[in-house]
C-alpha cells in the first residue's frame, strides 16, 4: 500500500471518519497490548496524512472515548472555579506554560469527569477575555470623567 502524500505546512486538512476510525482503533489496540510503543502517534502518521501533533490533539480533544461521557455537559461552577483557582496558583509560581495536560487530570480526579484540553483552556481565556473587557471598559470610563472635568474646569476659566 502507497504511504499517503504528507500535507504541506500551512495547509489545512479535515479528519475524515475513515482516518477517526483508524485513530480510534489504532489506540484500542495499542491500549489492549499494553502501551508497548511510548509515542503512537507518530506511527498513526505513518498511516495516515496528519501530524503526530495534529492526531494526538484531535485524539485528547475530539476522540478519546473517556470524553463521549462528558462531551456536550456543561460545566459547573465549582469546575470553572476550580480551574480558576489552579490556573491562578500555577501562574502566581511559575512563568512558563500552562500545563493542561495536568489540569486534566486534576479535574478527572477531583470532579469524575474526563474533559477535554481545549475546553478547560477555552474556560480559562473566555474568563481572561471577559476580564480584560471589563477593565478596559472601566478604564474607558474613567478617562472620560477625567476628559469632561478637565473641559468643565477650563471652562471656568473662560
Amino acid at each position: 500500500m502507497p504511504r499517503p502524500r504528507r500535507i504541506k505546512k500551512g495547509i489545512i486538512c479535515r479528519f475524515n471518519l475513515d482516518s477517526e476510525r483508524i485513530i480510534i482503533d489504532y489506540m484500542a489496540q495499542w491500549a489492549s497490548h499494553g502501551k508497548l510503543n511510548r509515542n503512537p502517534f507518530v506511527e498513526l502518521s505513518k498511516i495516515i496524512p496528519h501530524s503526530p501533533k495534529q492526531i494526538c490533539q484531535h485524539w485528547w480533544n475530539k476522540l478519546d472515548p473517556r470524553l463521549i461521557l462528558v462531551n456536550k455537559v456543561p460545566f459547573t461552577n465549582e469546575e470553572k472555579e476550580y480551574i480558576y483557582g489552579w490556573v491562578g496558583d500555577y501562574l502566581s509560581l511559575n512563568k512558563e506554560n500552562i500545563p493542561w495536560k495536568t489540569l486534566q487530570s486534576k479535574i478527572e480526579e477531583e470532579f469524575g469527569r474526563f474533559r477535554s484540553r481545549n475546553d478547560i483552556k477555552n474556560i480559562w481565556y473566555s474568563r481572561e477575555r471577559r476580564l480584560a473587557r471589563q477593565a478596559k471598559n472601566i478604564l474607558e470610563s474613567l478617562d472620560l470623567d477625567v476628559f469632561v472635568t478637565e473641559v468643565f474646569n477650563g471652562m471656568d476659566q473662560l
